[in-house]
Parts: C-alpha cells; sequence; structure tokens
C-alpha cells in the first residue's frame, strides 16, 4: 500500500508540473495587464521549485488545509449558556466548515428539535452545507448518522483518495448526494437554504439560494487540492470556506429583510476558530516547511491571476493563496450577539470518520450545556 501511494503522489507532482506549463504560457503572454511587472520573474522562481519538487502538490495542499482549517484568531464567546426562552420557536442557523468534524452539527440539530427549535432558514458551509442540505430536505440529525452507517465504506475511502486523486473524491461524494437527497433544487428545500461557496475566478464569496443543489453542496464542500473545484454557470468553485466561514452577514441581511431581526442567529462551528481545544502550533507546522517552499508561497497569491477553466492550476493556486492571505479582511467579523455553539473536538482530524458517533455527542453535549 505504502508503494501505491508513494507511486500516486508521484503522478499528482507530474499532473501539476504538467499543468502548469499550459497555464505558465498564458499567464506570461498577458503579463503586462497585471500590476506588478515582476510577476514573470515570480513565476519563473515558482517554475523551478515545481521542478525540483520543493513546491509539491502535496505541500501546498497542507500548507492551504492548515490556515483554513486552524486560523490564528479564535473566538472566546463560544458556549456562553443561554436562556431557551430567548431563542423563541424559530432561529437563524448557520453551519461552519470543518469536514467528518461536521458530524457534530447533527448533534446540535438533535438538541434543536428536542427544546422545540427549528431554523426559519440555514447557511451552510462546506461540510455545513452538506448537513444543511440534508436537513433542509427533510432528514432527520438521526437519519444522517444512519446514512453515514449504511455510506461508512465510501466515507472512510475518501480519507484514502485524499493522498492521491481528487477525480475519485469528487465522484464519491457527489454519488452519496444523488443517493440521498431527495430534491435536486435548492429552491425546493423544505427550509429556505443557503450554499456558501469561493469562486476562484473573481476571489469572492458567492451564495446560492437556488440551483443545482448536489453541484452546490460538492461546490461549498471542495475543500482546495483534496476535490476538484466546480464549474458551475460561469465561475469556478471550491469550498465556500476559504473566504468566510460563517457568512453571519448574509444571515443578518436575511433576517431584517425577510423576517423584521426577529430571529437569534446561532452559529454551530465545528472548525478551530472558537474551540478552544483544537488549537494547533501554526509556527512550528511552517517551520517544518522547507525554506525554499515558504519563500515560494511569499511570491505568488499577490494580486489575481485570470483562470480561463480548471485546467489553469497555476492560477487556482494563485488566486487560493491570494484570498487565503487577505482572509481576515474578505470575511465579515462576528458583532457580538450571535449565539456559538462550539462542540469541543480536541484535534479531531477532518478525515476522522471513525468518530463520527463521537463527534456527534459531542454536538448533543455542548448544545445541551448552551441550552438552559
Amino acid at each position: 500500500m505504502k508503494v501505491k501511494r508513494t507511486s500516486q503522489k508521484k503522478e499528482s507532482n507530474f499532473r501539476l508540473k504538467t499543468l502548469y506549463k499550459r497555464n505558465l504560457d498564458y499567464i506570461n503572454s498577458i503579463y503586462l495587464s497585471f500590476k506588478d511587472k515582476n510577476i514573470p520573474k515570480y513565476l519563473k522562481k515558482l517554475q523551478e521549485s515545481i521542478e525540483k519538487d520543493i513546491f509539491t502538490a502535496k505541500k501546498l495542499r497542507d500548507y492551504v488545509n492548515n490556515i483554513y482549517y486552524y486560523p490564528d484568531k479564535n473566538y472566546e464567546r463560544a458556549n456562553q449558556p443561554v436562556d431557551r426562552n430567548v431563542l423563541g420557536e424559530r432561529i437563524a442557523l448557520v453551519l461552519s466548515g470543518g469536514g467528518a468534524r461536521g458530524v457534530a452539527h447533527a448533534g446540535v440539530l438533535k438538541v434543536l428539535e428536542n427544546n422545540g427549535i427549528k431554523p426559519a432558514f440555514i447557511i451552510g458551509t462546506s461540510v455545513g452545507s452538506i448537513v444543511g442540505a440534508a436537513y433542509s430536505a427533510g432528514i432527520s440529525p438521526d437519519e444522517m448518522i444512519e446514512i453515514f452507517e449504511k455510506e461508512e465504506k465510501k466515507f472512510f475511502k475518501l480519507s484514502y483518495y485524499r493522498y492521491f486523486s481528487q477525480k475519485a473524491m469528487t465522484r464519491t461524494l457527489r454519488s452519496i448526494f444523488k443517493k440521498y437527497l431527495p430534491s435536486n433544487e435548492v429552491e425546493n428545500t423544505k427550509i429556505p437554504f443557503y450554499i456558501n461557496t469561493t469562486d476562484v475566478k473573481r476571489c469572492e464569496r458567492i451564495i446560492f439560494s437556488s440551483g443545482d443543489l448536489t453541484e452546490l453542496v460538492l461546490a461549498s464542500s471542495a475543500i482546495p487540492f483534496l476535490f476538484e473545484p466546480i464549474s458551475y454557470e460561469d465561475c469556478i468553485l471550491v469550498d465556500g470556506g476559504v473566504i468566510d466561514n460563517f457568512c453571519v452577514d448574509v444571515a443578518r441581511i436575511i433576517n431584517k429583510n425577510n423576517f423584521g431581526n426577529e430571529l437569534k442567529i446561532v452559529i454551530s462551528d465545528v472548525s478551530a476558530a472558537t474551540d478552544v481545544t483544537s488549537s494547533i502550533n501554526t509556527s512550528y507546522f511552517l517551520l517544518n516547511l522547507s525554506k525554499e517552499f515558504v519563500d515560494t508561497v511569499k511570491l505568488v497569491g499577490k494580486e489575481i491571476y485570470p483562470v480561463r477553466d480548471k485546467r489553469d492550476v497555476l492560477s487556482i493556486i494563485n488566486n487560493l493563496l491570494y484570498m487565503l492571505d487577505r482572509r481576515g479582511g474578505l470575511a465579515p467579523e462576528l458583532s457580538g450577539d450571535e449565539i456559538i455553539i462550539t462542540p469541543l473536538l480536541e484535534k479531531m482530524g477532518v478525515f476522522e470518520f471513525k468518530k463520527t458517533m463521537w463527534a456527534f455527542n459531542k454536538g448533543v453535549e455542548t448544545a445541551n450545556i448552551v441550552m438552559q
């Protein structure tokens, strides 16, 4: 098995080298349109790093996902007890990204149900869009766990596929969505549902309230360099959490326009942003990357590169680093009046599907503590 993985990693690096050459020629042909006229020099350095395997698909994936899942800034207002009566019977529900940790969302939903609280609308990012789509379509938290148990082998395959095949990752997830999501139109869900995605062409957040449910949830869940970007309409979409994991500003607008600000905004967060038990030493991780790799990363992401299609991998890499470097500035801040439920998931990884029931129970446990 180890030999096979090594071979598949080499295939991934070979594909990166093949695709960047096509993209490189295009960028060099239009570099005069960029603000920074030194871009050809940066690209030459990047080219050398790719050729020498200093800048590889795996290192880039690990670097991006470390920044994505473990932001430097933490919110300390999570899990403060709230009077159940303050919430009323309906809330605005925001579900964050967090990979396999997202099973805890189902636990939170179960407690909300037990307390007679229903979402008036749901905004989902990444795994939050998966859980949100299922719940909006009428699938109960207990049924979600049953589906996971039935499809356990497919979810475990995701842990294996992530080493070498973006196509296999995307194909596996798409097959699960098509099998269990009863409606394939976002606008036809039983609860109004909003899907957060990131467009790597324009480097902006796009929220969908209508369209192909399967493809848009797949796009919102497309973790960079693990899943394929999703071409949809005129966009090339990846994980919504690249820019914003919460979308509380959207929740505020919907609450104001549709509900007269009557709803409390409840965030279920399964990322590490509000979970103090999940903090890791990001600086230590970065120190373990070669200086050559870090120096190369600093050369890209300075401005937005044009992306013609999914094969423009160099432009996509650049634009992802551009957004991640500005993530705090591109995403709205929490205002302070949101209710944050953060299941304490310790160091559970985003592909640790073996901890599914543990994460679900943590969601139940934490939500019960918050709901007095």
